[in-house]
């Protein structure tokens, strides 16, 4: 019998549940995790975690969320809240939403 694993992900939603976000994290050993987000029903590649504090905290990028944009996603492990956060400034202004998420782990059959 072959049975597949579920990958480790979360939900984060925001307080009026206008934004869903999903994310899993795939180890691909020598510390190096890829992150996926789902988009249009499918979850596709958006960076790497590029830091980490086992129980306290998580640092990864979405290439996809602001093009052109140095972008990352800070989650605190202790209390479940996702915020984005801008890795490096750039001559292109745009908005930013800087609205909060709360975040649960979830498993995904992928």
């Amino acid at each position: 019998v072959f049975a597949i694993e579920p990958y480790t992900g979360i939900i984060c939603i925001n307080d009026t549940k206008s934004t869903k976000l999903e994310f899993l994290f795939k180890d691909k050993g020598d510390g190096l995790t890829k992150v996926f987000k789902r988009v249009d029903q499918q979850f596709i590649e958006v960076g790497e975690v590029v830091g980490e504090k086992p129980g306290s905290f998580s640092l990864w990028e979405d290439k996809n969320a602001y093009k052109g944009i140095d972008f990352a996603w800070h989650l605190d492990k202790v209390t479940g809240i996702l915020k984005p956060f801008v890795l490096s400034t750039s001559l292109r202004q745009i908005d930013i939403n800087t609205d909060t998420l709360s975040c649960r782990a979830e498993s995904f059959w992928y």
